[in-house]
């Protein structure tokens, strides 16, 4: 197979796959009848493990089969990162386990939700550390690194809260969607300054694809924050999505205007904003509408100065 064959193979249709599965199966445990926040969720213990497995298992599977060891497992304890953020490969799907067993420990959602947001805010941090704590190599650009490490974490509360609000508002059937619109900004930044690192981009894009597909298909919802479904597998890919995009800015990045750049890092922030404005003024089916003119816009600014600079990306 050629290069783009491998990649499309690789980065989006054996995680995408996987992810489809572990998605359909986080999606089924239906929290009660009446969706009531003290009634335990069913069938925690096999779907949502099950389910954050086959969605966190993609990421391993694609990385292996770039190395082009999957088949060789007597390589797989010689794995080793070359940048930090080769980390996330582990890391982001680590706190879709994480998330997981929480919510299989902590059965009704008024319990999960006092620890997730603890959880989750944790775990970004430290990844978003691993991620740009380069040592050595980037040791003259400690300041630029505290300042993205900054804007990182406030852009995963802002994005994750806003999200979860969207979720509980009505908007669970398309809201995943924000996050897929999200990612591929992020992968079409990324492409133009570290391949790599873009590749990772597409991994997370076939994941929210997939959480994408199955939202529309039966919505994730639930009256408390981070109590949705398919919350174990969408926020781990916002702090994916803020983190490759901070790491981007230090290889050699591609320039993007100051305002554009941040469009991108509060993406799913301002689609909340948008249907916080307009959408609930409006007709219900006018929701999407407006948060999708908002991701489509920076997407398509972003795909029109690639392509006017890189003729042939």
């Amino acid at each position: 197979m050629n290069f783009e064959t491998n990649m499309i193979v690789q980065r989006l249709v054996l995680p995408g796959v996987c992810s489809l599965i572990g998605c359909i199966l986080l999606a089924r445990t239906d929290q009660g009848e009446d969706w009531s926040d003290d009634e335990p969720v069913s069938g925690v213990w096999i779907q949502y493990l099950c389910g954050a497995f086959f969605c966190a298992i993609g990421f391993v599977l694609s990385d292996f089969c770039s190395r082009d060891i999957l088949c060789k497992p007597d390589e797989w304890l010689n794995w080793k990162a070359s940048y930090q953020w080769n980390w996330m490969i582990w890391l982001i799907p680590a706190a879709m386990i994480i998330l997981a067993i929480a919510r299989a420990v902590f059965w009704t959602p008024n319990q999960y939700v006092s620890i997730a947001a603890t959880m989750l805010w944790g775990m970004s941090i430290g990844i978003l550390f691993v991620s740009l704590n380069e040592g050595q190599v980037w040791k003259d650009q400690a300041t630029k690194q505290m300042q993205w490490l900054a804007a990182g974490i406030t852009a995963i509360a802002l994005n994750t809260f806003s999200l979860n609000a969207m979720a509980k508002s009505g908007a669970a059937r398309w809201h995943s969607l924000v996050v897929l619109a999200q990612l591929g900004c992020v992968a079409a930044i990324s492409m133009l300054t570290y391949g790599s690192l873009g590749e990772l981009a597409l991994v997370g894009s076939a994941v929210a694809a997939a959480a994408s597909i199955v939202s529309l298909a039966k919505p994730s919802t639930s009256k408390t924050h981070y109590g949705w479904q398919l919350s174990t597998v969408v926020l781990p890919l916002v702090i994916l999505a803020v983190c490759i995009l901070c790491v981007s800015r230090f290889f050699e990045p591609f320039s993007l205007p100051a305002w554009l750049l941040a469009s991108v890092l509060f993406l799913p922030s301002l689609a909340g904003l948008a249907d916080l404005v307009f959408g609930r003024l409006s007709n219900v089916w006018f929701r999407p509408f407006f948060a999708g003119a908002v991701c489509s816009g920076v997407l398509g600014w972003i795909l029109y100065l690639a392509l006017s600079k890189t003729p042939d990306w």
